[in-house]
């Protein structure tokens, strides 16, 4: 049996994705979120369990003769509760000790960068910035979840979009296009079923309503606009900071992963007029997915 097999998790808000790699033979699978504030500690062993089993067979292996995992889990390092849980499951699921596990921040980061001193920042469902500088320091900045923080994320856009819309009901602002944006993809006659409806979203709903954002800059809506401006300066001041903190010799390299960018370059362009001058924004090296595999590859090397 090859002894060149390596398993890479990216857990994300919504979705958790799998790659096995076998002599350069990539297989692919994905299950729901592993966040353990949105699922129970059965589902969690269940998902990943149901992951393993369908990758070992396409790849005609056992868990046993995989090389090195990398799983990363949202959250992880937050709640110190979780921890024991989680690695005491991998060890039973992988039967082996060849893991490690991470932040989702971290595989984005070796994504985004090939694993590279840099920082990278995440816009997904939620929001996080982490850095590793050349002395190897490594620092996260945001992250802080959806009701005190997660600003620029999907959840904060679709929360601001509603906003908007309130506002605009009620004419403490202008209607714009916003006004029937928000009622079409809501499917509401009466502004007030805003209320209940949204009173039963999940985060992932929620940060759903974002999808129309982009046609409503497309229409130069000026809430929009506004909207992206503040998203923007958020953004930055997440990298800015990284950047301030850690010790970069000259220019600091920044890349950036999660579904928000992928409005692109309106999004990028404004960014960058807010990033530091000795800071250079630069399109990822892959994706997040890849990323826990390039850790899988580089802990195994490490550990060897």
């Amino acid at each position: 049996m090859s002894k060149e097999i390596f398993l890479g998790v990216d857990g994300g808000g919504t979705k958790t994705a799998f790659i096995l790699e076998k002599d350069g033979e990539r297989f692919l699978h994905k299950e729901r979120t592993i966040h353990l504030s949105q699922v129970s500690r059965e589902e969690f062993k269940k998902r990943i369990t149901n992951a393993v089993n369908i990758l070992t067979e396409k790849a005609d292996i056992t868990n046993k003769d995989i090389s090195y995992t990398f799983v990363s889990v949202p959250g992880y390092g937050q709640y110190p509760e979780d921890e024991a849980f989680i690695d005491e499951s991998l060890r039973e699921i992988l039967g082996t000790d060849n893991f490690k596990v991470g932040n989702d921040c971290l595989n984005a980061w070796a994504g985004s960068l090939n694993a590279k001193p840099g920082i990278n920042l995440i816009l997904g469902t939620g929001s996080i910035g982490f850095g590793l500088d050349e002395k190897g320091k490594a620092l996260r900045c945001g992250g802080w979840g959806p009701l005190i923080g997660d600003e620029s994320s999907g959840y904060y856009i679709g929360k601001k979009l509603v906003n908007y819309f309130t506002k605009q009901s009620d004419g403490r602002i202008p209607r714009t296009l916003l006004y029937d944006m928000i009622k079409e993809e809501l499917n509401i006659d009466d502004d007030f079923e805003i209320i209940p409806l949204t009173d039963s979203m999940t985060r992932d709903e929620l940060a759903g309503i974002g999808k129309i954002f982009s046609s409503l800059l497309e229409g130069e809506d000026e809430c929009a606009l506004e909207l992206l401006d503040d998203i923007a300066y958020e953004a930055a001041l997440t990298i800015n900071t990284l950047a301030k903190k850690l010790s970069f010799e000259d220019e600091v390299l920044a890349s950036y992963s999660g579904g928000v960018f992928n409005l692109g370059s309106i999004l990028t362009d404004s960014i960058e007029k807010y990033l530091d001058k000795n800071i250079r924004l630069k399109a990822p090296y892959t994706d997040p997915t890849k990323g826990a595999l390039i850790l899988a590859k580089k802990y195994w090397e490490e550990d060897k």
